[in-house]
């Protein structure tokens, strides 16, 4: 389906995403939202309203802090990851 396509459809029907949109208002209610613009970085941290650089920069850097870290349990095949990928500090078996 071409995108004009698609926006017609949903334009013509308005219960389309209600449930979606209705689910986004009840959560911005439940983390006290009141305008916009309004991020959540990482479920964790809150920028409200247009800010400098400066503050989305720490807000990023304390979601990168607080990160949890991988703990790898085995060795070889059994400290990668889902996608075969070793995991962060594992031993290497290259």
């Amino acid at each position: 389906m071409s995108p004009p396509t698609h926006v017609r459809e949903v334009l013509a029907d308005r219960s389309r995403y209600a449930d979606a949109v209705r689910a986004g208002e009840q959560e911005a209610t439940r983390l006290g939202i009141t305008g916009v613009p309004f991020y959540v970085i990482d479920g964790k941290y809150a920028v409200s309203g247009a800010q400098p650089t400066e503050v989305f920069t720490e807000a990023l850097r304390r979601a990168w802090d607080d990160r949890p870290t991988l703990e790898p349990v085995g060795t070889g095949a059994e400290a990668r990851g889902p996608d075969r990928c070793a995991l962060p500090g594992a031993p290497s078996t290259d």
